[in-house]
């Protein structure tokens, strides 16, 4: 290594000059809350580089200009095709998705009305789909479609009455969910809607549908936060070793999350000691921990050394102050899995269990779903 992380781990510990993007003083430390037993084995930023100094793997620094959404796409691709409206199978510790329930005749049904339904014929398609929910009472399908035709034919109250069946029918369908909140908000029922499009997205974190639908309704008074982590840095491989790779125009965090990613990648030792598993294509939230964590080392360093020399300018990052105060309460946890975990496996949230999904419910109200200003 080396010479380059050298100099930078000198800045961190010694106050050495350092990268243009980057500061140079130790920062206190500051822990994203990891799940119990976990916590005092993340690693400090100062060990991360001690670690990557020490080690045979040859690591490099590459500032680049991010996308503009980041490289969340490059750190965590969709590796998991979702079953489409699943339900949750349950067998004592274990929990499996398995299709909805199907009946064909019910679908035909369905089927039948779609065109009475695209041409604004509601009460034709309500019709019919009443027909497919006493053909199939436990079809989930036919008794959102139900809603839906009474919800488009000014009947909000008796939309909410099928979209609760759905929901009771397959708590884990976040449709029967989402479905409630918009008739609850149609209702004027707002904080009753929030509850509802909260449940919505602990099933379905990255549910696009919901956030048009509050961006085109601004009368519901509800709004969906930006991401938290909006990634400027990231590893990968090159042909003699790893390249710690980030954009130094938004400041030291993002160095010192992408050193962190590189050590994860670079060493596969480190990544069984963390996890029990040497394989580098799961998701753990131990990497998104650990790797976080020295994010917001990073990010605390450079306010520090900010107060000392007014000359540094780093692009403001409000998702990294966000971060800190998710953090700070203990919910850096809920922020992996409700902000990353979905993009590698959009069910992720599917199979936790009832008390951790509690948890993330509160993520969400707390630091996802707000009441718009």
């Amino acid at each position: 290594m080396h010479r380059i992380l050298l100099s930078l781990f000198l800045s961190l510990t010694l106050g050495c000059a350092s990268t243009t993007a980057s500061t140079r003083s130790a920062a206190p430390s500051q822990t994203a809350q990891a799940a119990p037993g976990e916590l005092e084995r993340l690693l400090s930023l100062k060990e991360i580089f001690e670690r990557m100094e020490a080690s045979s793997v040859k690591y490099e620094l590459r500032e680049k200009d991010s996308p503009p959404g980041g490289w969340a796409d490059a750190l965590w691709p969709q590796r998991v095709e979702p079953v489409p409206y699943a339900r949750v199978v349950r067998e004592g510790s274990t929990a499996t998705l398995a299709p909805p329930h199907y009946d064909p005749e019910s679908e035909r049904l369905l089927a039948e009305a779609e065109p009475h339904y695209q041409a604004d014929r509601f009460d034709e398609a309500a019709k019919l789909y009443a027909r497919a929910t006493e053909v199939c009472p436990r079809c989930v399908n036919a008794w959102i479609f139900r809603g839906d035709a009474a919800l488009f034919s000014d009947k909000p109250e008796e939309a909410l009455g099928y979209y609760h069946q759905a929901a009771e029918l397959n708590p884990d369908d976040y449709r029967g969910h989402f479905f409630q909140g918009h008739a609850l908000a149609r209702l004027g029922r707002r904080a009753e809607a929030r509850e509802a499009f909260a449940s919505a997205l602990v099933l379905n974190p990255r549910l696009p549908t919901l956030r048009k639908l509050l961006e085109a309704n601004p009368g519901f008074g509800l709004v969906i936060t930006p991401d938290v982590v909006v990634p400027r840095g990231f590893a990968e491989r090159t042909e003699t070793g790893v390249a710690a790779t980030y954009d130094g125009h938004y400041g030291a965090a993002w160095l010192a999350f992408a050193a962190c990613k590189a050590l994860w990648m670079g060493e596969p030792s480190h990544r069984k000691e963390m996890t029990g598993s040497d394989s580098d294509s799961r998701f753990t939230s131990t990497e998104e921990l650990e790797c976080l964590n020295a994010a917001l080392s990073g990010h605390e360093l450079e306010k520090t050394k900010k107060k000392e020399d007014t000359t540094i300018q780093t692009i403001p990052d409000k998702g990294l102050e966000r971060l800190e105060r998710i953090a700070e309460a203990g919910m850096a946890d809920m922020l992996v899995l409700f902000e990353l975990a979905p993009r590698v496996h959009p069910q992720a949230t599917l199979t936790i269990s009832a008390d951790v999904r509690q948890r993330l419910r509160a993520y969400v109200l707390e630091y996802v779903l707000l009441e718009r200003d």
